[in-house]
């Protein structure tokens, strides 16, 4: 059980196996008998072989989905802020464990009891640490930031939804960078997340917190979102499967925006199959985000998991094509290490049967809509209409306006002006320029036709380039000089050849990230991207999956528990412990630098000094 008193650690790692039944402790590396269920590396299907008794735990008993979660959170409590030896830093992947965790898990159990099985629930008891970002209405999403403290949805984004539909269980939040403003894991409440491979390293961002805690196994599966790099960096880096779907699979309702012709929400997981099984799950047409319209019910796969046959979708007979450069000269292949790893990858899906060709994208540019100031207070707007409660209300009350009806909640009894995020006072200074950047903007404008017609015209000129149109430049023709039609691109997603995450960013076209190995010079795996039409996510389901199986490159990092450190032994004490992190490390808290910090910029910025 979760230990509601303080204990020994070294008493605690001793009767960690003992009291769970599960092979959570001790050496990850250590794989147990064929018929005995492991949490390191567990998947959908062994939960669910487990609950059913064809796998056991330690003890011989079958598997439970109190025990499941027990376990999870046993890890995160035991892992998440211990200094790792292969690093010196601790990971620091999970923020906040839900309290509502266990009586999830005690629901699921006893529908599991009634209808003597997992019924249509294809996630019952996965575990799902959330970024930060995903609104819960049982538990408070921060953005990664002390500014959104106190931030509590009424209702679950539609993909979270879709998840508890599923069976899934939300095991609490994962650290990001501060309103995903960067790719490096640092904010103000994270301080620093750590790879867990190397925790000196980078765990890549902004998703850095899923990432770390997934390739931790801290949970079974996680969610990031991605504007341009946060799910595929963290994937790649952390030696994950991550999806960053076509704008339109998932609905971006509920997850806090940076651009919505850029975010997207998508699963990073372990495998490719638990990968699919949760697009499945966080797909839906959402009248509430108008690009889910645009891939109708009718057109949607019942299950991408139905992609997963080696034989008829694997890479036998794709045509793929490796992405060398786009634009003004950007090297898609990566470099060094990464350029060598994913030659190795292209070489295996030539020995997989797949026919490979070079591709250059040379008109390609990067596009999007300079409107974040505007998006964030729409996200605000559907988050009063949803019942949630929050301190903040818009980006700056200094510049609110009546669009999304902002003049009237943002500065309504709350003196100070203090409903705006930058008003607040709380946004890391690291983060700070940037959510004044964001401000700046104008809370009026909405991405102009002229921008959403220059993102549709490079996804048309992409798409030409893939469907071997020979009018255009890119296509790439055959021995014969016949075009070719390509299925997908590969390309790497960092860390090195560039800004590559602009590809798919700019297209609203999907991407499925999976390890290609490691980079044994800092002990840190490394990914392949696999690039899709839009909509098209099952033809990259089913090339990974082929890659996947044919090489298996995932492995867990070798991470210790707490032992010379104290240990959070419950819930609350860890949720708690999250909240001071900063006060703990530096010596002045973003919370308590003097407000002239943030005048001097504001009135730089609106030629006004709101009275703190």
């Amino acid at each position: 059980m979760i230990r509601l008193l303080r204990i020994a650690p070294l008493a605690l790692l001793l009767a960690c196996t003992a009291s769970l039944g599960l092979s959570a402790c001790g050496s990850d590396s250590k794989p147990g008998a064929p018929d005995q269920f492991e949490l390191v590396e567990a998947t959908m299907a062994d939960v669910h072989d487990a609950l059913a008794g064809k796998k056991r735990m330690a003890d011989g008993k079958k598997l439970t989905c109190v025990k499941l979660v027990e376990a999870y959170i046993d890890r995160i409590l035991r892992y998440n802020n211990a200094p790792q030896p292969n690093g010196g830093l601790p990971i620091r992947g999970a923020l906040y464990i839900n309290p509502t965790a266990l009586d999830q898990a005690t629901a699921l159990d006893t529908k599991y009891q009634q209808e003597g099985g997992v019924g249509d629930r294809y996630l019952h008891c996965m575990p799902v640490l959330l970024k930060d970002n995903f609104d819960t209405f049982d538990h408070p999403s921060t953005s990664g930031s002390y500014a959104m403290l106190g931030h509590q949805a009424g209702i679950d984004a539609e993909s979270v939804k879709g998840l508890r539909t599923a069976g899934a269980v939300i095991l609490g939040k994962a650290n990001q960078d501060e309103f995903a403003f960067f790719t490096t894991g640092f904010s103000a409440r994270a301080i620093q997340v750590g790879n867990p491979y190397n925790t000196a390293q980078s765990p890549g961002g902004s998703s850095s917190g899923t990432g770390a805690s997934i390739a931790a196994n801290f949970a079974l599966g996680g969610t990031g979102s991605d504007t341009c790099m946060s799910i595929r960096l963290p994937s790649a880096v952390n030696g994950l499967v991550g999806i960053r779907p076509s704008l339109g699979v998932i609905s971006q309702h509920g997850i806090f925006p940076l651009s919505h012709e850029r975010d997207t929400g998508g699963p990073m997981v372990r495998t490719v199959r638990d990968a699919a099984l949760m697009l499945t799950a966080m797909a839906s047409v959402d009248p509430r985000d108008p690009k889910t319209l645009d891939f109708p019910e009718s057109e949607r796969p019942e299950n991408y998991v139905d992609y997963l046959d080696r034989e008829s979708n694997g890479a036998a007979g794709k045509n793929i094509g490796v992405l060398r450069s786009f634009g003004n000269g950007t090297d898609a292949d990566g470099e060094g290490v990464q350029a060598e790893l994913l030659q190795a990858a292209v070489d295996k899906l030539k020995s997989l049967g797949a026919n490979v060709y070079d591709v250059t994208l040379p008109k390609f540019q990067s596009r999007g809509a300079s409107s974040t100031h505007w998006y964030m207070n729409d996200y605000f707007k559907f988050f009063d209409e949803g019942g949630g409660t929050s301190p903040r209300a818009c980006v700056s009350s200094v510049l609110a306006t009546q669009e999304h009806g902002r003049v009237a909640v943002c500065t309504a009894n709350l003196p100070g002006f203090r409903g705006g995020i930058v008003e607040s006072l709380r946004v890391g200074l690291r983060t700070a320029p940037a959510m004044l950047l964001a401000a700046g903007g104008d809370p009026d404008a909405a991405p102009t036709p002229e921008e959403l017609d220059a993102i549709v015209d490079e996804r048309k000129y992409v798409t030409a380039v893939m469907d071997g149109d020979p009018s255009v430049e890119g296509t790439v023709f055959d021995d014969r000089g016949n075009p070719v039609r390509l299925d997908a691109l590969v390309l790497s997603p960092g860390p090195s050849g560039g800004r590559t995450c602009d590809l798919g960013s700019t297209t609203q076209m999907g991407s499925i990230v999976v390890p290609i190995g490691f980079d044994e010079s800092v002990g840190v795996p490394r990914g392949m991207e696999i690039f899709v039409r839009r909509f098209d996510e099952g033809t990259g389901l089913g090339i990974a999956y082929d890659y996947e199986q044919a090489t298996l490159h995932r492995k867990p990092p070798d991470i210790s528990p707490g032992l010379l450190v104290e240990s959070n032994d419950t819930i609350a004490e860890f949720n708690a412990n999250t909240q001071k992190a900063l006060m703990q490390a530096a010596s002045v808290a973003p919370e308590d630098l003097p407000t002239g910090v943030y005048l001097d910029v504001l009135s730089t910025l609106t030629g006004t000094a709101p009275t703190p």
